[in-house]
């Protein structure tokens, strides 16, 4: 700034919440504690008067609150939009602390203290700051906006039970003189790091670090300097494993009127100099190739992944929630290309199409050399920065498969395999054997590969066969002592021959779903109860993709019940428990027992789940029936 600033002639609002009326849920210790430390800042080293910061709070410890008002929308909106836009002053200074989202224009929705579900009064700090650009605020006052805020910038739409509607105030004419700065705790997608012990934002603790000793002249003429300063924290917090938010500043022209990009002083320019870049967005040619050149039918595999990847190859904060924004490929790409990462000139669809043609190429689908050809020439023509090869897949570890089938329900024809990128058969009976006898024969196998031992035995087994506890079989140990086979490997049954005929359509389907969402998905898994159980139980599981996984929390005589509406369902993945579960186990719910929290989560670690599970005297049993991973009918994926 060119003139020097004086601290008579700067205002602020100072807004800490802690206690929302929305929910008990959403109480948060720490923001009215920020708010003060803020306030003490600005009336103590910045200098400015304390009739000059008007502080709003709704601390969770109303003693705290002292005279200061709650921070209520009408209290809000009568400060920022009403009296403080008749103070003579040069600059604002905004600062909140609380929760906080995004819409899908990535305008910041601030929850006020009297927010509900039904109607979430909120402030729209990205519409005020337009308002505050503005013709509404009288000429030759607050040319100058600094705006903090010390909140998450969580997709609204994630808050499904939450209706924000538009409270949006109504901006003039834009004046182009105005000069606004806008540090935000978090890249959109992220949460903001709150420490409950020490009651502080993460972001303001760090903030206030580097504001204690400056005046407010000081402040506001180095405040780049600052931002990047509390950047460059994060980013040593980030790879310490202390922080996982990144902060940003948002500004389109400095004090002085030199041109911004971002958040750098200075134009961003092509790889030659050519010239400034714009955020590269797929042209009409881009679009009408890609309308003819993905397959018809379900999302491929892998398609949350490749989601996933497009954000992180490009520096963007990947959306929470773990789940994709459409069913369909291109409106997928539609959502990407609605969105920029921090290299501006890669627009994200390309690395999440170059992810999906490599990942279809391994499996030799069609379209694969079309999708990589469609990469190539887009970014060209777009000239877009060049695409880093996709990360390769995880190897697949070992499984040891045991396949059983009767012809008396007494012995068993018996077969196995090994798998490891492709199945090599093993050893199979020459007659029908007794189950010990299985077990003597697969302790024979696993003794004869010590050195590259399976991580996993897989049983393919009849229905009846699922009461049958093999996670339990003991096998030899260390000298004359024996283990619990599902303590030493990864244990599951499977039942493919319960699949076929029209029931195999559901299975594949359900399976390929999750494969699609990244084995992961806040819908995956259900939690069924003795009253879910009924004859339409198996018609309901049917209905849509999830669930993939039911958890049977029910009584031992309603197990086998679950069970066939599982399989009825086309459902892969069950959990139950055995009926020798014991007595202080029941108490205990599966979820508990697996390590599994709400929301989504990794349905590939199951398996190891549930082999802790075991080694903690667990007595739970999964099913785990890959449709993928068949020895005599696998498909290449």
């Amino acid at each position: 700034m060119k003139d020097a600033l004086d601290p008579e002639r700067v205002f602020a609002l100072v807004v800490g919440i802690e206690s929302y009326r929305v929910s008990q849920r959403w109480s948060l210790p720490g923001p009215a504690k920020d708010a003060d430390r803020v306030a003490d800042w600005l009336t103590g080293t910045a200098g400015v008067p304390q009739t000059n910061v008007h502080v709003l709070m709704s601390p969770l410890d109303q003693d705290r609150a002292g005279a200061h008002q709650p921070a209520t929308y009408e209290h809000v909106s009568r400060l920022l939009f009403d009296e403080l836009p008749k103070c003579d002053g040069d600059l604002l200074w905004i600062y909140w602390a609380g929760h906080g989202y995004v819409d899908p224009k990535d305008q910041l929705l601030l929850p006020c203290s009297n927010a509900t579900a039904q109607h979430t009064r909120h402030l729209n700090l990205s519409a005020a700051l337009r308002w505050w650009r503005s013709t509404n605020v009288p000429a030759g006052r607050f040319r100058r906006v600094v705006a903090v805020s010390d909140a998450c910038r969580i997709e609204a739409r994630r808050g499904s039970t939450l209706k924000f509607g538009t409270d949006e105030p109504e901006a003039g004419d834009i004046d182009a003189d105005r000069r606004h700065f806008v540090l935000l705790a978090a890249r959109p997608g992220q949460a903001a790091k709150n420490d409950p012990e020490r009651q502080t934002g993460q972001f303001t603790n760090t903030l206030l670090n580097h504001l204690a000793d400056l005046s407010v002249e000081k402040s506001v003429e180095n405040l780049v300097g600052i931002a990047r300063a509390v950047q460059m924290d994060f980013q040593l917090m980030k790879a310490s494993g202390e922080a996982w938010q990144e902060p940003e500043f948002v500004i389109e022209r400095g004090w002085d009127g030199s041109s911004l990009f971002g958040d750098c002083w200075a134009e961003k320019t092509d790889e030659a100099g050519a010239g400034p870049m714009d955020a590269a967005e797929l042209d009409q040619g881009a679009w009408t190739e890609l309308g003819s050149l993905f397959p018809e039918g379900p999302l491929p595999a892998y398609t949350y992944d490749a989601y996933r990847w497009a954000f992180e190859v490009t520096g963007c904060a990947v959306p929470p929630g773990e789940v994709l924004p459409a069913d369909h490929l291109l409106d997928i790409v539609r959502d990407l290309n609605g969105r920029q990462g921090t290299q501006h000139s890669l627009p994200l669809a390309l690395p999440f199409v170059r992810y999906l043609a490599t990942r279809a190429a391994e499996a030799g689908a069609s379209w694969a050399a079309n999708a990589e050809t469609w990469v190539d020439s887009t970014r060209k023509r777009l000239r877009a920065a060049p695409i880093p090869a996709p990360p390769d897949r995880a190897a697949e570890k070992p499984a040891l498969h045991v396949r059983l089938w009767s012809d008396d329900g007494i012995r068993y024809w018996t077969r196995m395999w090994l798998y490891q990128k492709a199945f090599e058969s093993l050893w199979e009976s020459g007659e029908p054997l007794e189950l010990d006898a299985v077990r003597v024969a697969l302790i024979e196998q696993l003794t004869a590969r010590r050195t590259h031992a399976p991580s996993r035995v897989e049983f393919h087994v009849p229905y009846e066969l699922l009461e049958e506890p093999f996670e339990a079989w003991q096998i030899p140990w260390r000298g004359n002592r024996t283990k619990r086979l599902g303590c030493t490997y990864e244990v599951v049954l499977r039942c493919p021959d319960e699949r076929q005929g029209l029931a195999e359509s559901p299975w594949h389907r359900k399976w390929a779903w999750l494969k699609a969402q990244g084995g992961q998905h806040p819908q995956a898994m259900r939690e069924v109860c003795d009253g879910d159980v009924s004859d339409q139980l198996g018609s309901l599981l049917q209905e849509s993709d999830p669930p993939v996984v039911v958890l049977a929390e029910v009584g031992d005589s309603m197990i086998m019940d679950t069970l066939d509406a599982v399989l009825d369902g086309g459902v892969p993945i069950a959990v139950w428990r055995r009926p020798a579960d014991l007595q202080e186990e029941a108490a205990e719910t599966i979820r508990t027992a697996l390590a599994v929290d709400a929301g989504a989560f990794e349905v590939r670690t199951l398996p190891g789940r549930l082999r802790s599970a075991q080694i903690k005297r667990r007595s739970l049993a999964l099913m785990w029936d890959d449709p993928w991973r068949l020895p005599e009918r696998q498909t290449l994926r």
